[in-house]
């Protein structure tokens, strides 16, 4: 188990149930596309935040570059973002049931809090996350290098409503 972080954040483009998850599609054949395949896709959070925030998550342990690059990066407005991600099938573990390696880490925990209780969040009829919906993220942090995206905590709903269901 590795370091707990936590932090506040706005969400944009969040990928964390498994229909929604990447499984790289509009990605060129490469190493990239190659690994999210290996790892049965990715549920990924843009999760922006301000300067200070950076500095506390640094600061709790939260590495500024990944094993594919940076991971604090900023958009065309200049606002700052850190992806945060998640694989699906994780080949490092071992299965304690089977023995076998690779264990089904499957989406990050969606919750929210009401009257101080945890409630698991259900997209059903608490709707789907919109851009700028108000989270606390929960990340767990490895050897300072590794980053999983464990959870994530609705604050403020903006809610994501599609304009056709078809496909979707």
């Amino acid at each position: 188990m590795g370091k707990k972080v936590y932090f506040k954040a706005k969400l944009k483009w969040a990928k964390v149930r498994e229909e929604d998850r990447d499984m790289g599609v509009n990605l060129p054949e490469g190493d990239q596309k190659a690994k999210i395949e290996a790892d049965d896709g990715h549920y990924i959070v843009q999760a922006y935040i301000t300067e200070d925030t950076k500095k506390e998550m640094v600061a709790k342990g939260v590495p500024t570059r990944g094993m594919v690059g940076q991971l604090f990066k900023e958009d065309d407005d200049g606002s700052l973002w850190y992806k945060c991600v998640r694989k699906h099938f994780n080949n490092k573990f071992v299965n304690k049931d089977t023995g076998e390696q690779g264990v089904v880490m499957g989406p990050p925990e969606v919750c929210r809090v009401i009257d101080g209780e945890k409630v698991d969040w259900d997209f059903e009829d608490d709707g789907l996350l919109g851009n700028d919906t108000e989270a606390t993220i929960k990340l767990d942090v490895w050897d300072g290098k590794i980053v999983t995206l464990e959870a994530v905590r609705v604050d403020n709903l903006v809610e994501f409503v599609p304009e056709n269901t078809e496909g979707f």
